[in-house]
């Protein structure tokens, strides 16, 4: 992800994406062709959200990880019920 970010490109490609699903629909022939397009939509959806958030976060910096900083990130989180146990 960190690589991906740095060379500006995207969470996957529609490329990868088929292989993917191609894989899933050989492991299960039977299932309907609306189960592989159901994924499909649901990766694309999830990739998107992804890339969009590394452009708002901007660069990712994991050398500068504090464990200290989110556990307080989760704490406020935790204060305001976006987390629930």
């Amino acid at each position: 992800m960190l690589k991906r970010q740095r060379q500006g490109e995207a969470m996957y490609t529609p490329v990868q994406m088929e292989a993917v699903i191609g894989m899933f629909s050989a492991a299960d022939p039977d299932e309907p062709a609306s189960t592989w397009q159901t994924l499909r939509q649901a990766l694309d959806h999830g990739f998107q959200s992804i890339d969009r958030r590394l452009q708002e976060y901007g660069p990712l910096e994991p050398e500068r990880f504090s464990l200290q900083q989110a556990n307080q990130r989760l704490a406020q989180r935790l204060e305001h019920g976006r987390f629930r146990a």
